[in-house]
């Protein structure tokens, strides 16, 4: 499998920075109910228990950190969202967090028993190198573990903003090139990118999420593609104000006619592999 790579990773890279500098602080109030659900899952994947030296790669506002370290592990986190960083520190002070970037890791070969990294991979310009990154700090044996979401399913939530957005926004708005968002949302892919970067025993899983979206119609959804996200947000930005009302009146009917609204189901997929040796 050939993994996509951004044209300018440069500026894919400044772009998603920029991103997540912006939508940090609306993260946890929105995608943050949801991956806070894989959690566990990208945890039990990775094998972290007690005393396992754990990196967080693209922690965020480090909540896989948290978990880890509330498990017995001990645990460092890197991102290269500044915001993202000083939040994960308050939200876990057991861990150490720093700014980085996850093609260029700055630590040294097998240092680490474990790395994970949650929803990461789709936000990077060379994601087979950060992969590839992950795998080298960690120990012969030691296990890397990926959460992605799966693909734009009708009747899920990222269902709903794909199909509203590719009915009613101008797509060939110019933004800087990026790898397709959903290159690892189908089992075999994410399997072969792991094993692509060395890892042996791959295995995928999917886990079932839900946002609770009780009396919110299309708002939270609406919001988490706005103001909680970068690439779907700068799309929309981009876009005429009555193509963004259609967006927005296209999303709220898309949520008024699933057989719940009050329930948004948000699928991932959780991948793990084992370093050789």
């Amino acid at each position: 499998m050939t993994v996509q790579e951004a044209r300018d990773p440069a500026a894919f890279r400044d772009f998603e920075r920029d991103g997540w500098q912006r939508a940090s602080a609306a993260y946890e109030d929105y995608w943050g109910r949801v991956t806070a659900q894989t959690v566990a899952p990208l945890l039990d994947a990775a094998g972290v228990g007690a005393g396992t030296a754990l990196l967080d790669v693209c922690c965020g506002p480090g909540t896989l950190a948290r978990v880890a370290t509330e498990r017995g592990a001990t645990a460092r986190g890197i991102d290269l969202s500044e915001n993202f960083v000083a939040t994960a520190a308050r939200n876990c002070p057991a861990a150490r967090f720093e700014t980085g970037d996850a093609e260029a890791l700055p630590f040294d070969d097998g240092g680490f028993d474990a790395a994970v990294c949650g929803y990461g991979i789709i936000h990077l310009p060379r994601p087979a190198t950060a992969l590839a990154e992950m795998a080298r700090v960690v120990r012969p044996g030691g296990r890397v573990a990926a959460s992605v979401w799966a693909g734009p399913e009708p009747g899920t939530g990222l269902g709903i903003a794909f199909a509203s957005i590719q009915a009613h926004a101008d797509t060939s708005v110019p933004l800087p090139h990026g790898p397709d968002f959903y290159q690892f949302s189908q089992p075999p892919a994410l399997a072969a990118a792991l094993a692509g970067a060395g890892l042996e025993d791959v295995s995928v899983a999917r886990v079932e999420q839900t946002f609770d979206n009780r009396g919110r119609g299309g708002d939270a959804l609406w919001a988490m593609i706005t103001d909680a996200g970068v690439r779907m947000a700068g799309l929309l930005s981009a876009q005429t104000p009555e193509r963004r009302a259609a967006v927005r009146e296209a999303l709220a009917a898309g949520v008024a006619a699933l057989p719940d609204p009050d329930t948004l189901h948000m699928p991932a997929l959780v991948a793990s592999g084992r370093k050789p040796g």
